[in-house]
């Protein structure tokens, strides 16, 4: 009886112990946590800065990162040369200037109704520099009407300068202009004149004949026996300058009766 009780107590005695085994065993298979140590209050804790968090938002998150942008000065501009083209400043289209208005020259009375008047010889002539060999003077023409139409004011209703009939002139084309007056008795002018001529010697070959323009300032002064011009003449063959001339005449107002003119003796043929 008393040897069956010891053997009771040694086979609980036998669980215990491994039971003790086991639970010793499965604690040593836990993980090992280091609790953080408590500073003294003596001494303040060592701060350690974090590394900055990655700026990752969850999916689905609102929260967006701003670029970094780089500090300018103010009023600071980006040059031309860095702007793309399509921004670059285009220069701006300027506005014609205004015309400036000039006040019409106006012919006193001493001019009113028709003149007329010939050219038929020259106080001077030479070949400009260049210039081809010259030919002869061919008589010009000129007729000027200073009138008015009905109770309107007095202008230039006609003007023409003209050349002689030839049979080597054609295509003649001509008009007077007024640059300026006195108010009294003088009158400057301009007159244009284009016309073609044929060729001394014809070719059978390219153009027979070559085109001719006479640009004349006339200083007209009106005296008793008419209007007295003098003429500075420059004239230009196929756009190439050519001679300059200088002559002398009287026009003739119409519906008086006829005055004669004198040529200068000795006048310079073309």
């Amino acid at each position: 009886m008393k040897a069956e009780k010891d053997r009771r107590r040694l086979h609980v005695l036998v669980l215990m112990a491994a039971f003790i085994v086991l639970s010793s065993a499965h604690a040593g298979a836990q993980p090992q946590f280091d609790l953080p140590q408590q500073s003294s209050q003596g001494q303040p804790p060592i701060y350690t800065p974090a590394p900055a968090p990655l700026a990752h938002g969850p999916s689905g998150s609102d929260v967006r990162t701003l670029p970094q942008i780089s500090p300018q000065l103010p009023g600071a501009s980006p040059s031309p040369a860095d702007q793309p083209p399509f921004y670059r400043s285009q220069p701006q289209p300027t506005q014609p200037p205004a015309p400036a208005y000039r006040s019409q020259p106006v012919l006193p009375a001493v001019f009113r109704g028709c003149w007329k008047g010939r050219v038929e010889y020259l106080d001077s002539l030479e070949r400009l520099p260049g210039g081809a060999k010259l030919g002869f003077w061919t008589p010009k023409t000129y007729r000027l009407c200073y009138r008015r139409t009905g109770t309107g004011p007095f202008v230039l209703t006609f003007t023409e300068a003209g050349i002689e009939q030839n049979d080597r002139i054609t295509n003649a084309e001509g008009r007077m202009t007024l640059l300026s007056s006195d108010g009294r008795h003088y009158a400057l002018m301009r007159s244009d004149l284009d016309f073609d001529e044929y060729s001394t010697h014809a070719s059978y070959f390219g153009n027979n004949t070559f085109a001719v323009r006479e640009a004349a300032n006339l200083n007209c002064r009106i005296e008793l026996d008419g209007m007295h011009v003098e003429g500075d003449v420059t004239g230009w063959r196929n756009e190439t300058p050519w001679f300059r001339a200088r002559w002398h005449t009287v026009f003739i107002h119409e519906g008086q009766p006829p005055q004669q003119v004198e040529a200068p003796p000795g006048g310079i043929p073309e």
